[in-house]
C-alpha cells in the first residue's frame, strides 16, 4: 500500500480560453492562469429538502450545482488571460464567456505519457466585482459562473507548463 501523500494547492493548475481575434471562436489552446491571488471553486449545491411524515428527521438530495469560481488578480502586462480579463472588466463587456480548464498535476489517471494529466474542461461566465484594490498592484476580483456541465479529460501540458490542450482520451506511448 502507497503511504499518503499530501496534494499540495499548486498541483491543481487552471488554464483559460483566450478566443482568438480572428477566429471562429473555437479555443484549442489554454493558456496558464497566472498571477492569481486566489481562485476559489465553490459547488453551492441545489436541494431537493422534505420532511416525511414518518420520520423525524429532514431528508435532504442534491439535485445540481450552482457552481462558481472566485478570483483575484494581480494585473501583469504581457498577460493574455489578464488583459482578457482585464479588457471585459474595463470595457463593461456583457454576455462574456470562457472555457476553463483544470488540471491536477498530482494525477495521471489512465494517461501513458508524462505530459497528460486529468483535466475537467468547463463554460464559465465573466462576472466582473471590483479593481484599483490595493497600493503596489492593480487588483481585480470577480467570478466565473458555470455556464454548462463540466467534460471530464486529459490535459496535454506544453513543455513549460504554460499552455495546455484539452483531450477527451488519453493519447498512447509510440
Amino acid at each position: 500500500m502507497e503511504k499518503a501523500k499530501l496534494v499540495r494547492r499548486s498541483q491543481r493548475v487552471a488554464f483559460y480560453g483566450v478566443p482568438a481575434v480572428d477566429g471562429d471562436g473555437e479555443v484549442t489552446q489554454f493558456d496558464r492562469m497566472q498571477h492569481f491571488t486566489s481562485l476559489t471553486e465553490s459547488k453551492n449545491p441545489v436541494t431537493y429538502e422534505r420532511q416525511y411524515v414518518d420520520k423525524d428527521s429532514q431528508d435532504s438530495d442534491v439535485t445540481g450545482y450552482g457552481t462558481a469560481l472566485e478570483y483575484g488578480f494581480d494585473h501583469h502586462q504581457g498577460d493574455p488571460v489578464l488583459k482578457d480579463l482585464a479588457t471585459v472588466q474595463d470595457d463593461e463587456q456583457k454576455g462574456e464567456t470562457r472555457e476553463i480548464v483544470v488540471v491536477d498535476f498530482f494525477d495521471k489517471g489512465e494517461a501513458k505519457a508524462d505530459d497528460e494529466y486529468v483535466a475537467r474542461k468547463r463554460t464559465y461566465s465573466i462576472l466582473p466585482d471590483s479593481s484599483g484594490d490595493g497600493t503596489d498592484a492593480l487588483q481585480y476580483s470577480g467570478s466565473f459562473a458555470v455556464k454548462d456541465n463540466i467534460i471530464k479529460g486529459y490535459a496535454k501540458v506544453a513543455e513549460d507548463q504554460k499552455s495546455c490542450t484539452f483531450l477527451a482520451a488519453p493519447t498512447s506511448k509510440p
